[in-house]
Parts: structure tokens; C-alpha cells; sequence
């Protein structure tokens, strides 16, 4: 009996093991899907709607973003062409953070009395931004590839899809 349940728990070991071995890599950071979504409560609109000129950011997360960075700039381009930032006499700013220890999936603004995390505090994150005008509506791309501590290990710069140094 003593037999028959060793060879039964490494039955099972043997099956389950290498089964959670293959999740763990599909949960790592250049596993899974790309996923871009907006970040709830950060829009931050800089001048009165209907005035002249406005100023508009908008700040998204990017779950699993791709490691190239031209891939990485594709994601982010295909993502404002499907989800468009309504237009208007205004100058745009989006910006695309990874998710982090520091800057979870779920993150919201906190505005404590004591402590404060704001998005300005988790520029280590920032891995892409897109700024245009209505005026000049040529798209201006940065990606960025980062350390896990923010430090800038690679940088591209592209006007829509000329590379621009």
C-alpha cells in the first residue's frame, strides 16, 4: 500500500509540476497578450472646454508590452487608430506606463492627506508617449526600453514613421 501511494504522488508530481512550470512562464512580463487600457481617473484636461486652446493628457497601462521597441510603438499606434482622442483646437499628450510592483494593473490616484501617488511618481514606468496639435497633427512617438528600475536602457524617437534621432 505504502508502494502504490509513492509511485501515485510521483505520478501526479511528474504531471503537475512541469504544468505549473509552463504557467508561471505565461504570467512572466514578455508572456501573453499585449493589453492596452486606460487608466481610470488621470485624464487631466489643462484649460476650459470650448476655450481656444486646451491641452488634454490621457495616461494608459500596457500589460505585457512587447520588448522591441518598433513592436512597442505599433501596439501604441494601433491602439490610439482604434480608440481615437476626440479632436478640437487642442494639444494631446498620451502616455503608456508597464505595470510594475510599484504601478499595478488596478492603480488609482490617491490624494492622501499624508501620502500622495500620483502619476508623476511612477515616471520609472513610462515606457511610451504620443504628443500631437491639432495644428501639427503629425504624431510624435517616443518608446522607451527600461531597466526594472526606470533607468533608459534604449530610445527611439519617431515623427508618424520616420525615425528621427
Amino acid at each position: 500500500m505504502k508502494v502504490n501511494s509513492k509511485i501515485s504522488g510521483l505520478i501526479v508530481g511528474a504531471f503537475f509540476i512541469p504544468l505549473s512550470l509552463i504557467g508561471c512562464t505565461e504570467r512572466g512580463e514578455s508572456g501573453g497578450e499585449t493589453e492596452i487600457f486606460e487608466i481610470a481617473n488621470t485624464e487631466e484636461v489643462v484649460g476650459k472646454r470650448g476655450e481656444e486652446v486646451l491641452t488634454l493628457r490621457k495616461h494608459y497601462m500596457i500589460l505585457n508590452p512587447p520588448r522591441d521597441l518598433m513592436d512597442l510603438k505599433d501596439s501604441v499606434e494601433g491602439y490610439v487608430k482604434d480608440h481615437p482622442v476626440e479632436s478640437g483646437n487642442r494639444f494631446l499628450h498620451l502616455s503608456f506606463y508597464r505595470e510594475s510592483g510599484d504601478l499595478p494593473k488596478d492603480w488609482q490616484p490617491d490624494e492622501g492627506y499624508l501620502d500622495t501617488d500620483r502619476l508623476e511618481h511612477h515616471k520609472n514606468d513610462l515606457i511610451a508617449s504620443i504628443n500631437w496639435s491639432d495644428a501639427q497633427p503629425e504624431k510624435e512617438y517616443d518608446v522607451y526600453d527600461k531597466s526594472e528600475e526606470g533607468k533608459i536602457l534604449k530610445r527611439m524617437r519617431f515623427v508618424e514613421d520616420r525615425l528621427v534621432e
